[in-house]
């Protein structure tokens, strides 16, 4: 694992400088390989005003959301610890701002995937990391690969940017090993994290998801999960779960300065957040078949590991 610097310059990137095709694949081959590119600066403008409100807003970890969330496609917000109308319209209107522009350097640096994403939440994390109380699973400061509970891929993947706006902190994280070594490592062996049943391989399963995508498709709001998306979801808990693993696996840890930006694949790079307030973050869920090394995708490692398909 490794941090790559993209090479065009900040103040180059907000001009509209493109890379050749070439770099841009070449950055996709990076992100999916598990490295984590890094830009130190911000790309696009944020302007002052709109940053100093951000910085200013008070929330409170017991009762609302640990983030503030931005659902790009309802235009919505959530988690917002407020109870002014004007104050939330605002934040909304900078995480809309924020995505957009994200959206738009993205579409410039990985060119490859453009078009073949589909927009998933924005959010604020304004909470300091260090110390926060929650719970096992929802921690930020354990070594994990990310699954969302609610959301399922099918085997499309998880790419997040993130941008530390604290003026003057850096955002720390720690990684270990990627993935593909963690399931050789511990997916199928005993003590470890079962292997997923194959797709069509188990008719009970089968019944219950079809049920499942039935209800959906008359509008009764039901998660259906793929066998591969049962098992992120597990491997995630798995990882959090495992104390011997926290705490003899190998780290690397990493300082994201004030006013930079980073993306990762966060399915492939086993990260943790250990201190840092103050980021805005967008995720994008990027289509498994626009990879440029598609045998890396964790979707394809683990039908490889089974032998048999894992999402329809």
């Amino acid at each position: 694992m490794a941090l790559i610097t993209i090479e065009s310059s900040p103040e180059a990137l907000k001009s509209g400088t493109r890379p050749s095709d070439a770099a841009a694949r070449d950055y996709c081959r990076h992100l999916e390989l598990g490295d984590i590119l890094f830009i130190p600066g911000i790309p696009f403008d944020i302007p002052q005003d709109d940053l100093n409100f951000l910085l200013q807003q008070e929330q409170s970890g017991g009762a609302f959301h640990k983030n503030v969330a931005y659902r790009t496609n309802e235009d919505r917000l959530t988690g917002f610890a407020g109870d002014n109308a004007v104050d939330a319209d605002r934040t909304r209107s900078i995480m809309r701002a924020y995505s957009q522009s994200a959206t738009k350097l993205l579409s410039m640096l990985l060119a490859p995937y453009t078009e073949r994403w589909k927009l998933d939440y924005a959010s604020y994390r304004p909470l300091e990391e260090d110390g926060r109380d929650l719970s096992l699973h929802k921690r930020n400061d354990l070594l994990h690969t990310d699954a969302f509970p609610s959301r399922p891929t099918n085997g499309d993947r998880i790419l997040r940017f993130f941008t530390n706006i604290n003026p003057a902190v850096p955002r720390k994280w720690m990684t270990t090993s990627p993935f593909d070594a963690l399931a050789q490592q511990f997916a199928g062996k005993a003590g470890g994290c079962a292997l997923p049943k194959p797709l069509g391989g188990f008719a009970l399963d089968n019944a219950v998801r079809g049920i499942k995508q039935t209800f959906r498709s008359i509008g009764i709001p039901v998660t259906v999960r793929s066998p591969y998306d049962d098992f992120m979801l597990r491997f995630h808990n798995f990882l959090k779960e495992n104390g011997e693993f926290q705490k003899n696996c190998p780290k690397e840890y990493w300082d994201f300065p004030p006013n930079s930006c980073w993306m990762v694949y966060t399915d492939m790079t086993s990260h943790a957040v250990l201190s840092g307030q103050y980021a805005l973050e967008q995720t994008y869920i990027v289509s498994k078949d626009a990879m440029v090394t598609p045998e890396k995708a964790p979707v394809r490692i683990l039908e490889k590991m089974v032998g048999a398909p894992l999402v329809s």
